[in-house]
């Protein structure tokens, strides 16, 4: 690495002060950041992404690294109800990581960042045997925070789009085969869209990002019920027939994919059926008495997403 990390750091305060709202009183540079900006109550999220255990460097650009990070943690805090705000970044970086690299992956963060008018006010930087990096984000929440313990008997389940496409992605990159760039996207770069009628009528939500059968056990357990999940409403969702085809394809079971891939960051809710009406969200089931389990067409599934222990 050619560069001091003074030098380093003064790049970076260039490429991200120039998106600095008014709220920001003090930013890049010093010790801690200074803050005007939240409002209500904040919320507060952070996720860590490993070389090796979360992306691989011979599929994935600096660029996809940084704004899937990103994504990640932006889905945590719109899981919550939450408006994003702030982000801070700390990085692990190789002696072998050069100027451009860090600059294109600041300009990940940034490409993720500046979509939702978020701004990266700080962070750290240190010498690392492999890239870590790790994005803590804050939000605004005005009312009542959206946690995993609100579902009820009779809500209905709802995602936000069909999940599946990233871990089709994955199964691509893994045997190396060339296959439409957008399902490759999909696992190194998804696209994050905030799930504002969700928002405004969930009951209790959450981001997928281990898969329907772990992140919907986690509010059937939190909420003491269970999810009754249903293959005909699945089926009928928009691009599933596509998915479909594709897993055939592979010889993967598309519904595996679906309930286990992960890593889509869409967003899994329970919606009070009178709330319901003109939801553009997907339904999948819906919420039945019970002890924390998810079923698909009344038979248990377990947990198979994605577990880093």
């Amino acid at each position: 690495m050619s560069a001091s990390e003074e030098q380093i750091i003064d790049q970076l305060k260039r490429l991200f002060a120039s998106n600095f709202p008014a709220e920001v009183e003090v930013g890049i540079g010093d010790d801690a950041a200074v803050l005007l900006g939240i409002k209500n109550k904040l919320v507060a999220t952070t996720d860590m992404a490993v070389e090796d255990v979360h992306f691989n460097l011979s599929w994935s650009t600096p660029f996809e690294i940084g704004a899937k990070l990103t994504t990640s943690n932006l889905a945590d805090l719109f899981a919550m109800g939450a408006l994003p705000k702030y982000l801070l970044v700390a990085a692990g970086l190789p002696p072998t990581s050069n100027e451009s690299f860090i600059a294109e992956l600041a300009n990940g963060i940034r490409s993720v960042a500046d979509k939702f008018n978020v701004a990266v006010v700080g962070g750290d930087l240190s010498r690392s045997t492999k890239v870590v990096l790790t994005i803590t984000a804050f939000g605004d929440l005005a009312g009542a925070a959206i946690t995993r313990a609100g579902a009820q008997v009779g809500d209905q389940i709802y995602v936000s789009e069909l999940p599946g496409l990233s871990a089709a992605g994955y199964a691509i990159l893994s045997r190396e085969l060339d296959r439409p760039r957008y399902v490759v996207q999909a696992h190194l770069n998804p696209k994050l869209v905030a799930p504002n009628n969700l928002i405004a009528s969930a009951t209790a939500m959450c981001d997928i990002s281990d898969g329907i059968s772990i992140d919907g056990s986690n509010i059937a357990n939190a909420s003491k019920v269970n999810f009754s999940l249903s293959k005909e409403l699945i089926s009928a969702a928009p691009g599933f027939s596509d998915l479909a085809e594709l897993a055939t394809e592979l010889n993967e079971d598309v519904f595996d994919w679906i309930l286990n891939g992960g890593e889509d960051h869409f967003f899994l809710a329970t919606v009070n059926p009178k709330k319901s009406a003109g939801m553009s969200a997907i339904k999948i089931g819906e919420v039945v008495a019970g002890d924390g389990k998810v079923l698909l067409d009344g038979k248990a599934i377990k947990r198979a997403g994605y577990q880093h222990f």
